[in-house]
Protein backbone atom coordinates (compact mmCIF):
# COMPACT_ATOMS: atom_id res chain seq x y z
CA UNK A 1 0.00 0.00 0.00
CA UNK A 2 1.25 3.60 -1.06
CA UNK A 3 1.89 5.92 1.91
CA UNK A 4 -0.52 9.40 1.82
CA UNK A 5 1.33 12.15 2.51
CA UNK A 6 -0.57 15.81 2.16
CA UNK A 7 1.20 18.69 2.42
CA UNK A 8 0.00 21.68 5.21
CA UNK A 9 -1.69 24.85 4.69
CA UNK A 10 -2.17 27.87 6.96
CA UNK A 11 -5.35 25.61 8.31
CA UNK A 12 -4.54 22.10 7.81
CA UNK A 13 -2.06 19.81 9.33
CA UNK A 14 0.66 17.91 7.35
CA UNK A 15 -0.70 14.09 7.10
CA UNK A 16 2.56 12.16 6.62
CA UNK A 17 0.91 7.97 6.81
CA UNK A 18 4.31 6.26 5.97
CA UNK A 19 3.81 2.60 5.63
CA UNK A 20 7.76 2.04 5.05
CA UNK A 21 8.19 2.72 8.61
CA UNK A 22 4.93 2.75 10.22
CA UNK A 23 4.77 6.01 11.57
CA UNK A 24 1.98 8.47 10.95
CA UNK A 25 2.31 11.96 11.60
CA UNK A 26 -0.19 14.98 11.51
CA UNK A 27 1.27 17.92 12.56
CA UNK A 28 0.20 21.97 12.34
CA UNK A 29 -3.36 23.41 13.24
CA UNK A 30 -6.49 21.88 11.95
CA UNK A 31 -9.06 24.48 10.82
CA UNK A 32 -9.98 23.65 7.47
CA UNK A 33 -13.06 25.71 6.10
CA UNK A 34 -14.60 22.34 4.75
CA UNK A 35 -13.37 19.50 7.36
CA UNK A 36 -15.37 16.54 6.37
CA UNK A 37 -13.76 17.69 2.62
CA UNK A 38 -10.24 17.67 4.12
CA UNK A 39 -10.92 14.80 6.92
CA UNK A 40 -12.51 12.18 4.03
CA UNK A 41 -9.38 11.42 1.91
CA UNK A 42 -7.91 10.11 5.42
CA UNK A 43 -10.78 8.18 6.61
CA UNK A 44 -10.84 6.85 3.40
CA UNK A 45 -7.04 5.60 3.37
CA UNK A 46 -7.42 4.40 6.56
CA UNK A 47 -10.09 1.99 6.19
CA UNK A 48 -7.80 0.44 3.24
CA UNK A 49 -4.44 0.51 5.97
CA UNK A 50 -6.71 -1.26 8.39
CA UNK A 51 -7.28 -4.19 5.91
CA UNK A 52 -3.68 -5.12 6.08
CA UNK A 53 -1.41 -3.17 8.47
CA UNK A 54 1.73 -3.23 10.01
CA UNK A 55 2.29 -5.00 13.00
CA UNK A 56 3.83 -1.98 14.18
CA UNK A 57 2.01 1.59 13.88
CA UNK A 58 3.23 4.59 15.29
CA UNK A 59 0.77 7.38 15.42
CA UNK A 60 2.49 10.81 16.15
CA UNK A 61 -0.22 13.72 16.89
CA UNK A 62 1.40 17.48 16.92
CA UNK A 63 -1.44 19.35 16.36
CA UNK A 64 -1.12 22.99 17.43
CA UNK A 65 -4.42 23.58 17.49
CA UNK A 66 -7.69 22.12 16.28
CA UNK A 67 -11.50 23.50 15.61
CA UNK A 68 -14.53 22.35 16.94
CA UNK A 69 -14.95 20.29 13.44
CA UNK A 70 -11.93 18.98 13.32
CA UNK A 71 -11.99 17.13 16.86
CA UNK A 72 -14.89 15.00 15.31
CA UNK A 73 -12.35 13.88 12.37
CA UNK A 74 -9.78 13.68 15.04
CA UNK A 75 -11.56 11.48 17.44
CA UNK A 76 -12.49 9.18 13.97
CA UNK A 77 -9.30 8.82 12.67
CA UNK A 78 -8.18 7.17 15.96
CA UNK A 79 -10.94 5.49 16.89
CA UNK A 80 -10.00 3.81 13.10
CA UNK A 81 -6.23 2.72 15.02
CA UNK A 82 -8.58 0.39 17.17
CA UNK A 83 -9.45 -1.96 14.82
CA UNK A 84 -5.81 -2.65 13.95
CA UNK A 85 -5.06 -3.29 17.98
CA UNK A 86 -8.48 -5.65 17.72
CA UNK A 87 -6.58 -7.32 15.02
CA UNK A 88 -4.07 -8.31 16.94
CA UNK A 89 -1.07 -5.65 16.26
CA UNK A 90 0.79 -3.01 18.03
CA UNK A 91 -0.43 0.77 18.23
CA UNK A 92 0.91 3.45 20.04
CA UNK A 93 -0.40 7.31 19.44
CA UNK A 94 2.03 9.84 20.81
CA UNK A 95 0.54 13.28 21.64
CA UNK A 96 2.65 15.75 21.37
CA UNK A 97 1.88 19.57 23.11
CA UNK A 98 3.52 22.70 24.12
CA UNK A 99 4.17 22.48 27.65
CA UNK A 100 1.93 25.57 28.34
CA UNK A 101 -0.58 24.53 26.12
CA UNK A 102 -3.21 22.98 28.77
CA UNK A 103 -5.84 22.65 26.08
CA UNK A 104 -4.34 20.31 23.58
CA UNK A 105 -3.16 18.74 26.97
CA UNK A 106 -6.40 17.80 28.11
CA UNK A 107 -8.03 16.85 24.70
CA UNK A 108 -5.50 14.11 24.40
CA UNK A 109 -6.10 13.27 27.70
CA UNK A 110 -9.69 13.45 27.16
CA UNK A 111 -9.29 11.24 23.99
CA UNK A 112 -6.53 8.76 25.99
CA UNK A 113 -9.65 8.14 28.14
CA UNK A 114 -12.35 7.24 25.57
CA UNK A 115 -9.64 5.53 23.31
CA UNK A 116 -8.73 2.21 24.21
CA UNK A 117 -5.18 2.51 22.39
CA UNK A 118 -1.66 3.26 23.97
CA UNK A 119 -1.22 6.71 24.61
CA UNK A 120 2.12 8.56 25.03
CA UNK A 121 1.51 12.45 26.43
CA UNK A 122 4.90 14.13 25.26
CA UNK A 123 5.00 17.89 26.81
CA UNK A 124 7.41 19.64 24.64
Amino acid sequence: MESLRLESSEDTPMVDFDTSTGVFKVTGRALPEDAHEFFSPIEKWLQEYIESPLDNTKVEMRIDYFNSASTRYIFNILMSFEDIVDAGKDVTVFWYYKSDDEMIEAKGEELESILELPFEMKPY
